[in-house]
């Protein structure tokens, strides 16, 4: 960004890196979401209850699924390998 010679919407800092941690909290907030909007509209049926179960579980199932980290890099490696 010296110079001004950087775009305008161009940041200092790398894109959002998330952490294992961090897509955990995510996938919890959204089974949450999900029993409280159901809770909010007053579902009571077992049957209806069994379909949120499925809605609030498999869409972070299949994420995860898809989600994978990031190859480790060559300077990582090396510091690991000095450790």
């Amino acid at each position: 960004m010296q110079f001004r010679t950087a775009g305008p919407f161009a940041s200092g800092y790398t894109r959002l890196m998330f952490s294992g941690n961090t897509k955990v909290l995510l996938f919890i907030a959204w089974s949450i979401a999900v029993f409280l909007a159901v809770i909010a509209i007053g579902i009571t049926s077992v049957l209806n209850w069994i379909v949120v179960a499925c809605l609030a579980v498999a869409p972070p199932l299949v994420v995860r699924s898809v989600w994978r980290a990031r190859a480790q890099t060559i300077s990582a490696s090396i510091n690991e390998a000095r450790r």
